[in-house]
């Protein structure tokens, strides 16, 4: 399968010596993400919601986790307008993502994006899909290896996932820090340092 290329940009806030620069002068040139993919042919045209949870200890309030979701045509560039939107609420120390939306007509697949920008640990587990049958009417479908709990050598088996090779990235399963059931994936970054926008350099 061809390489899924990203469409997440973080913007930094960093404080130098000579003061606060404004965020949008700097981005993270590196991210790492991951990408969960739903079949979607026979959901055209119905609602659907887009559960994952995550727990951030970023290193700055500059690092972030982005999630985002997208429809996907017949090809594998074929990205559709999807104007979904995202939502948030808190569980204990963990934050729920939902990517809200309804399955553009043309749409094959759907796919949702988890990234990571700048530097901490970031832990992801409890990956849910839900289709509107009927107003009010919700049915949850089943993901593969919606919470990193099957038993494969692979850890991102049911996942595409991004090639870009970094030392500062590392990733694994964690037993220590879970949602729910028995492991969560972790992703660890250290060393990312942002650069000013080639705009704000000239």
């Amino acid at each position: 399968m061809k390489k899924i290329y990203s469409i997440f940009f973080a913007i930094l806030c960093v404080l130098t010596s000579y003061g606060q620069i404004p965020a949008a002068w700097y981005h993270y040139t590196e991210e790492f993400y991951f990408v969960k993919e739903v079949p979607a042919a026979a959901l055209q045209g119905k609602n659907f919601r887009y559960e994952i949870a995550v727990k951030a200890d970023p290193a700055d309030t500059l690092s972030k986790v982005r999630i985002h979701g997208i429809g996907v045509g017949k090809g594998h560039e074929d990205f559709l307008n999807s104007p979904f939107t995202v939502e948030t609420r808190n569980e204990q120390e963990w934050t729920i993502y939902t990517v809200i939306g309804t399955v553009n007509p043309e749409a094959k697949k759907l796919w949702f994006y988890a990234s990571v920008n700048g530097n901490g640990s970031f832990y992801f587990d409890d990956i849910s899909f839900y289709i509107e049958d009927a107003p009010g009417k919700w049915r949850q479908l089943n993901l593969y290896n919606a919470s990193f709990e099957e038993k494969q050598n692979d850890i991102f088996a049911g996942y595409y996932v991004s090639r870009r090779r970094s030392p500062t990235v590392q990733t694994m399963l964690s037993r220590e820090v879970v949602k729910t059931g028995e492991k969560s994936l972790l992703v660890k970054t250290r060393g990312a340092a942002p650069v000013m926008s080639s705009a704000m350099r000239q």
